[in-house]
Formats: structure tokens, C-alpha cells, sequence
């Protein structure tokens, strides 16, 4: 797949096995071994590995017996024990591994999570594994306690502010501050008021629908993705009341000084980016950021790539520890941004150094595994995307 010595995106597996859309991938945490998870319109959740070198399918968790619709998300707590499955069917599936006499990877039904009265859209657990969130197509975000080990979860609180569907729910990773993106054009800000949950922030500037959000690997910053094709990156702080609430950047592809990757069309395909590979250029590092000390905000826009997607960007993902995220667009690319440079704590300029056909129709979910997995570095980040 390579064209030019300084490539760093590298298809290394194409993963065939759905029979309809695929639209959700989660890496398994805390595994010594690359495991993705992926799910969709067949019901079928599908757990893959990289073993002595080849990608292949480890095994599959039928949800057909407890979902009758498309499963739209899949999600891992931070062990990688328990893994949340969202259905259209409003309801969302626990599933837990239980070992074999043969050692064998095998999933067993463990519980359901209910409540939501339309499509279940997507599922996060929060970073202490405390909480498990969901949100829906009814307008509204469920906040869920994770203690019981029977996995008879208990809600404990119903957040509805958003105006339209809820798209999508992402925790800060430090804090047990929740964010949660709407076809209102909004992202909402939620932490804990007392015994209760109340929205601490309304973020705008996206002109149509939030579809998804990613932090950084320390919680400093996150960027958004939406239905009006632009990219923000947010930052921690009030907007400056001279420049507005964002800056601007073209963030352009320019195939002379940009990575070049051959444009080829694939279902489901694996990549491999690193500053390790052959004849690749260093990646850049993640600055010395730090999380601010109250995750709930205020929150406000460094960046807004709106020239680069000729379609709406359905997910976004940040590469840990790196100054990296990539898009999936409706126009079936997969595009990867790194950091150009930051004027200041209050401007950023990203740019698009690498893009790909992922597939034939949209790409509908991205996801990085970084290249720090349970404390060992390794030589290269990996990138699955699904459509």
C-alpha cells in the first residue's frame, strides 16, 4: 500500500466476516495481544486478534436471541472484562468472558441494561469503571452504577437537556465528567451536583449534527466531528473575548508535502501507523498538557478544519499519547491529522497528512490502539476502521 518512503499508514489486514453494515469497533483493554471488537446490522458481535502475526477471528457472541435489531455500538470497561453492546431495539446487552476447558476465547449473555425508549445510539463506561452511560434516540442521556456484580445495574440519573437524539456519550479520561453529542448541534457538558447530575456547559459552533468526540491521552483537549463536515478541537478556558470562540485553519490535504498513501478500496481494513515503521518520519508527540483541574468546564474552541471533508465526519478518534486523530467521512475516507503547530493556548493549526479509501460506502467508525499497551511500548500504533 505504500508509495512514498515517508508513509506511515500501512494496510496490513483486511477483516471479512459481517454480512450487512458494520457500525461500531472497540479494542479491548489490558490484553497482552491486539483484540477488536466489532458489531452491527447482522447482530453478530465479533471479537478479532493478532496471533503470531495474522489477524483472524477469535470468536463470535451471537446477540440475535436478545436484540432484535441492529446493534449500533459496542463498548469495554477499563478491565476488558465486560463488554456493552446498544441495540435499536432501545435496550443495551452485558456480556462477560468465561473460560473454556479448551482456553478458548467465549462469551456468555450476563445482563440488560433498560430504560431508553427509542434506538440505544452508544455506551461508555466511565474511566473508574464506576459508571456505565448510555443515550438514545429519545432525546436523553442514562447514567447507570456499575457496583452490582450481578450486572443488575442501577440508573442513577436521567439527563435531559438535549432538544434531539443523542448521538453519542464520552467520559473525560481522569474524571467522572461526562460529554454527550446531539442532532442539535450541540455537546453538552455533565458532572455531579450533589446527589444528583446536572449539565455544567452547552457547547456550540458545530452547524449540524455532533456524531462523535475524542479526548487526547490526558483529558487537555478533545475534538468533535459533525454533519456540517468540520473538525473542532476543544481546550480548557473561557474563549477570548478578542478572537471569538474558535480559530480557524484549513487543515487542508496537500498530496506535495502531505504523507502519501495509495487511494484502494477495502471492507474492512487494519492499518499500521508508527514513527517506527520502514523509512518513516518521527510522529509528533503529545505536548506537556495537563487535564484541567475541573473537567466539567468551561470549554471552548482552538480550531475549526471545515475545507477538508467533502461530507459529514461520522467518528472521530485521538492516537494516544500522540498529536493525532483520525475521521471517518461520508465519502468512504479515512483521514489522519497531526498537529501543525500552537500559536497559543488558544489557537491550533492541525492538517491532514495522510487520507485512504477505507471503503466502499461511508466509513462509518474509527478507532486507534496506541503504542503503549499495559506499560510495554511498541514499535507502531494500529488504526481499524468499519462501513
Amino acid at each position: 500500500m505504500v508509495n512514498s518512503e515517508q508513509d506511515r499508514l500501512v494496510q496490513v489486514s483486511r477483516l471479512e466476516g459481517h454480512d450487512e453494515t458494520v457500525w461500531s469497533l472497540a479494542w479491548r483493554p489490558n490484553r497482552s495481544f491486539p483484540q477488536l471488537a466489532s458489531c452491527g446490522t447482522d447482530r453478530i458481535v465479533r471479537l478479532w486478534g493478532e496471533v503470531a502475526g495474522t489477524w483472524r477471528l477469535l470468536t463470535e457472541i451471537d446477540a440475535t436471541s436478545r436484540h432484535t435489531r441492529t446493534l449500533r455500538c459496542a463498548a469495554w470497561d477499563p478491565s476488558g472484562d465486560v463488554l456493552a453492546v446498544t441495540s435499536f431495539d432501545s435496550t443495551t446487552s452485558l456480556w462477560k468472558e468465561v473460560p473454556t476447558d479448551e482456553g478458548e476465547l467465549n462469551f456468555e449473555y450476563a445482563g440488560v441494561v433498560a430504560g431508553h425508549e427509542n434506538e440505544v445510539k452508544c455506551a461508555a463506561f466511565s474511566p473508574s469503571g464506576e459508571f456505565l452511560a448510555t443515550c438514545s434516540r429519545d432525546k436523553s442521556v442514562w447514567i447507570f452504577e456499575t457496583e452490582d456484580k450481578g450486572f443488575e445495574y442501577e440508573c442513577v440519573a436521567l439527563l435531559q437537556s438535549h432538544t434531539q437524539d443523542v448521538k453519542f456519550v464520552c467520559w473525560h479520561p481522569s474524571q467522572d465528567v461526562l460529554f454527550s453529542c446531539s442532532y442539535d448541534d450541540t455537546i453538552k457538558v455533565w458532572a455531579p451536583d450533589g446527589d444528583d447530575w446536572s449539565c455544567k456547559q452547552t457547547l456550540t459552533g458545530h452547524t449540524s449534527t455532533v456524531w462523535s468526540m475524542a479526548f487526547d491521552a490526558v483529558g487537555s483537549r478533545f475534538v468533535t466531528c459533525s454533519d456540517d463536515r468540520s473538525v473542532r478541537v476543544w481546550a480548557p478556558g473561557a474563549a477570548p473575548e478578542t478572537a471569538g470562540t474558535s480559530s480557524s485553519s484549513t487543515g487542508g490535504y496537500n498530496p506535495k508535502t502531505a504523507l502519501k498513501v495509495t487511494a484502494a478500496a477495502y471492507l474492512s481494513p487494519m492499518y499500521r501507523w508508527g514513527s517506527l515503521l520502514p523509512g518513516a518520519s518521527k510522529a509528533p508527540t503529545a505536548q506537556t498538557k495537563v487535564a484541567p483541574k475541573d473537567a466539567a468546564g468551561p470549554w471552548h474552541c482552538i480550531c475549526n478544519i471545515s475545507d477538508v471533508h467533502p461530507r459529514p465526519v461520522y467518528f472521530v478518534d485521538w492516537l494516544p499519547s500522540q498529536e493525532t486523530f483520525a475521521t471517518a467521512c461520508g465519502d468512504n475516507l479515512l483521514r489522519v491529522f497531526e498537529l501543525s503547530s500552537a500559536a497559543s493556548e488558544d489557537e491550533e493549526d492541525w492538517r491532514c497528512v495522510a487520507q485512504v479509501r477505507a471503503h466502499e460506502g461511508d466509513a462509518n467508525c474509527v478507532a486507534w490502539r496506541g503504542t503503549e499497551v499495559k506499560g510495554e511500548v511498541i514499535s507502531s500504533a494500529m488504526l481499524a476502521t468499519c462501513g
